[in-house]
């Protein structure tokens, strides 16, 4: 227990007796405070306040009244503020909060203006009409302004109102010592939290055009937007830091803004940051990186407004870069069996210009690697030009250029044009990715040059014209062994083409050039030459409806190169669609072939003629049917 002495106890009773006056006045001070300012002056005050703030006019459509507790404050219901054009702000109510001081000597002194549940209405096209910063920036003693609540909605011609911002709660207040401002925001947008910060140190000096120390924070969820530097406004708005932008989900995030992503898979977790230099109609981002989904790349982004769109210009160099989440480039629909017929959007090709410079050490796509990549993607006036310069891709080397433009009539779509050279590259993977062909083995050359319009992939698919020519050595045609059927044939011309599915047919050189026109490539004498087989090829491919109508000839190359017997040549046709297309012996050579088969031959001529000739040939040659490049063994058998 604490025993005080006389003196101390003294001293307690008077600082008791001083706290009880002091609080007794200011109860006095609160009850005669109302009685020395007027209603009306207190009203005028807070109207003149919130005018100050906001730089618009106020009206003041319902009552007000002050009160004291719990500080004093006067209340004003219905104030509708002047907004521009057909733009309408008004809100339930302003509560004006004062200064105690000022107000015991007979002044309303407004401390801060809260708008609650102001609602800003727009029609039109979906324009926010700002508030102006300027009369709040030029008096540092301008009361503070808060909104609770707020929206902002948007009335169509009909009358219909739709919300597009809700939850509004924001503050602006002097900040360093009243040169600077403090300005900050939580709301909901499209159903998802966000908010926002902005702090000037100098407004004055911002407004004036000088440099100021400025921050800005924009968040929502786990994806935010920073900017650490200065800035100043005027006519020629500036600003010089570091910009930072992160997302654990990017698609999310463009989903949230309604911007369309390019491929279904991929654009997870990305940053991006840059130093930041705006001056005038020029913005530069330099030196910059991107990451998304592990993937970064490092460089830097020039854009420009001075033009009649805005221009992008950059470059970006990578060391390695995994595009396999993104998904293989899909052209087809009804399961791989016929071209997309939707229609493609090629209209954002006139909204901006580009000019890049991409460059990596290694780029995979699934299972192929492509090594020591330039490409450049330029885009003028809608034109767009996109051109691997030189790239290592499937053990060769590739070239490739795509242009895409708009057509001259909206309706006509877009026409395009491709070259593409790949030189001593692995067949199999260089046509299963351009093609998805997997039917080819070996290394050779494949050159290509077709331009089509359209106005979708089928559209071009059906205007496709151009050249296509394949060169190989040292490989083999899968699926499919010529050799031995042609072997079983020659023994047993009869038995028809025998089963000439699986295996491959080895050749040492390959050669085929086709010329397309209108959709339908022309062969003109493909050849393939091997050890065992010799083949000849002509006929039509339709690209259209993605099928095959070509004959040829296949013959066997004697063991014996002094053998004096002509080879044995049997001609076929291939007939059906790209993925399922047959092969048929010719009926009649087999028949020819077969000297046991001339005496039933006639015996059937002379019973029912061509007809029944014709029926007796298609019981020999039966349709054989190519298998999959790579079909599925059953469980417990063992493949050949």
């Amino acid at each position: 227990m604490v025993i005080l002495r006389p003196t101390a106890r003294r001293l307690a009773l008077a600082a008791a007796a001083s706290a009880g006056a002091l609080a007794g006045l200011c109860l006095i001070a609160l009850a005669v405070a109302p009685a020395l300012v007027p209603q009306g002056e207190v009203r005028r005050a807070a109207t003149d306040a919130l005018a100050l703030s906001s730089g618009r006019e106020v009206r003041i459509v319902g009552d007000s009244r002050f009160s004291l507790l719990p500080y004093p404050r006067i209340l004003l219901d219905r104030v509708e503020l002047a907004m521009p054009g057909s733009a309408a702000l008004d809100a339930e109510r302003i509560t004006a909060r004062l200064r105690l001081l000022p107000l015991l000597v007979g002044r309303a002194d407004v401390a801060s203006v809260t708008l609650e549940r102001p609602i800003l209405t727009v029609s039109g096209p979906v324009a926010v009409p700002h508030l102006s910063l300027a009369p709040f920036i030029s008096a540092p003693g301008t009361p503070a302004l808060r909104i609770q609540n707020g929206t902002i909605a948007w009335r169509d011609g009909t009358g219909l109102t739709q919300e597009l911002v809700s939850g509004i709660d924001a503050r602006l207040d002097h900040a360093s010592g009243g040169k600077g401002i403090s300005a900050s925001a939580d709301f909901t947008w499209r159903e998802t939290a966000a908010s926002g910060r902005l702090v000037i140190a100098d407004a004055q000096a911002f407004l004036n055009g000088m440099d100021s120390d400025t921050r800005l924070d924009l968040s929502s969820g786990g994806s935010f937007v920073k900017f650490r530097g200065s800035a100043a406004s005027g006519p020629s708005p500036v600003a010089e830091g570091d910009l930072s932008l992160e997302t654990p989900d990017l698609r999310g995030l463009m989903d949230w803004v309604r911007q369309p992503t390019p491929t279904t898979g991929g654009f997870g977790r990305f940053s991006f940051g840059a130093h930041l230099s705006a001056h005038a109609k020029e913005i530069a981002l330099t030196p910059a990186y991107v990451e998304m989904d592990g993937n970064r790349s490092e460089g830097g982004l020039t854009v420009k407004l001075d033009g009649a769109r805005p221009l992008v210009e950059g470059t970006f160099a990578a060391d390695a870069l995994n595009i396999t989440p993104y998904g293989r480039l899909s052209l087809t629909a009804s399961g791989g069996h016929d071209w997309d017929h939707k229609r493609l959007d090629v209209s954002p090709l006139r909204k901006a210009d580009l000019d890049l410079r991409l460059s990596a050490t290694s780029i995979r796509a699934d299972e192929s690697v492509f090594e020591r990549v330039a490409s450049t993607v330029v885009l003028r006036g809608g034109r767009l030009d996109m051109s691997i310069g030189e790239a290592a891709a499937w053990g060769g080397l590739l070239r490739a250029s795509l242009t895409l433009m708009p057509a001259e009539h909206a309706a006509d779509g877009f026409l395009m044009r491709m070259e593409m050279e790949g030189t001593d590259v692995a067949l199999d993977r260089a046509l299963s990715d351009i093609a998805d062909v997997r039917r080819l083995d070996g290394t050779g050359t494949i050159q290509a040059s077709l331009a089509g319009q359209g106005s979708s992939i089928y559209g071009l698919a059906q205007s496709l014209s151009g050249d296509v020519a394949v060169t190989g050595t040292g490989g083999a045609i899968v699926g499919l062994d010529v050799a031995q059927a042609l072997r079983h044939i020659e023994q047993r011309p009869l038995s028809g083409g025998g089963d000439l599915r699986g295996g491959r047919t080895a050749f040492t050189t390959l050669k085929a050039k086709a010329r397309i026109d209108n959709g339908i490539a022309v062969i003109d004498g493909a050849n393939v030459e091997g050890k065992q087989v010799k083949l000849t090829l002509g006929g039509s491919v339709s690209v259209v409806h993605r099928d095959l109508d070509l004959k040829g000839e296949a013959s066997l190359v004697p063991a014996n190169a002094a053998a004096q017997a002509a080879p044995f040549a049997l001609p076929f046709i291939v007939q059906g669609a790209w993925d399922n297309a047959y092969v048929m012996p010719d009926a009649q050579s087999l028949i020819r072939r077969s000297g046991a088969a001339q005496p039933l031959l006639e015996a059937v001529r002379s019973r029912g003629g061509d007809a029944a000739v014709r029926s007796v040939i298609e019981q020999i040659a039966k349709p054989s049917p190519l298998l999959p490049a790579n079909p599925i063994v059953p469980t417990g058998s063992k493949a050949n």
